[in-house]
């Protein structure tokens, strides 16, 4: 069988070849921080020069520790939520939902066109997992997804956000917090350092991509609305994973403890439903 060559609309699009490395080369260890065969398998499908991403194995790694804690992120919004709908805002070719699915999760995986038309050769959709093609600063996603009686609702946006100005990233949340009042929000949150250490590394891997969006702290989106509240964060260097070698060390620099991690909001409050968080931790 012939291996499918890809082609891209734009360089962000082409970012999601990294993660999908990681998560191939991860596979590979005895024991595997995230066990992802479908990413393997992905790899071995696509004709593609692989060795044009030239990634430090640190950087390999936090790449897959940060899909393991955006994992956790959602498999703890499910635990409290099983009955819900989740959107995966620029899913790429990760099989989240795969590794995620509780059997009863309506779950929604967003990309431009040329990203779902790949998706779809290499992983097909089912009835509880759709996709929907779309730049997620369109509105028309929104209207797709909709909402069963308010029913819970997740947004994750994992390596997305941080490519776009702050302008358009404002704009999408406050959208959301107007059209899904009560959602969930997880996404990672860089500082300015993070943003121009993370170019860097994406000019050495042979990426044209840039990253543009980078915060100060997480806590500075809860002024852009009051119904955002930040409650909930992960920082790769609080409990740093060993195989990350170097880039763990960053944490003992106070500038960069917090300049790259994730956060969960909540999107204000849910009309017809009583809130069911469990508070701050480690925001």
């Amino acid at each position: 069988m012939s291996k499918l060559k890809l082609e891209f609309s734009d360089v962000v699009s082409e970012t999601l070849l990294i993660p999908l490395w990681a998560r191939a080369v991860e596979q590979r260890e005895s024991t595997p921080l995230v066990s992802d065969p479908v990413a393997a398998a992905m790899v071995e499908q696509i004709d593609y020069a692989w060795r044009r991403i030239r990634v430090s194995r640190g950087d390999l790694v936090q790449c897959v520790v940060r899909l393991r804690e955006f994992d956790r992120f959602v498999r703890d919004f499910l635990a409290r939520h099983p009955e819900s709908v989740v959107v995966h805002v620029g899913c790429g070719l990760d099989a989240r939902f795969q590794r995620v699915d509780n059997g009863l999760v309506r779950w929604f995986d967003l990309d431009l066109q040329d990203v779902i038309d790949i998706r779809r050769r290499l992983l097909p959709e089912s009835d509880r997992n759709q996709y929907v093609a779309g730049s997620v600063f369109d509105s028309g996603w929104m209207e797709h997804v909709g909402r069963r009686g308010g029913e819970p609702m997740l947004v994750v946006a994992e390596a997305v956000l941080p490519y776009f100005e702050e302008s358009k990233v404002k704009g999408l949340i406050l959208a959301l917090v107007r059209r899904f009042p009560g959602a969930e929000l997880v996404t990672d949150v860089c500082s300015p350092h993070a943003v121009r250490i993370d170019n860097l590394h994406l000019r050495v891997a042979g990426s044209s991509a840039r990253m543009q969006w980078g915060v100060r702290h997480p806590r500075d989106l809860e002024g852009w609305s009051p119904g955002i509240k930040l409650v909930e964060s992960f920082s790769y260097f609080e409990d740093p994973e060993p195989r990350m070698g170097f880039p763990s060390w960053f944490g003992r620099i106070p500038v960069l403890r917090q300049a790259s991690s994730l956060q969960r909001y909540q999107l204000g409050t849910a009309p017809s439903a009583s809130r069911t968080d469990a508070g701050p931790r480690n925001a």
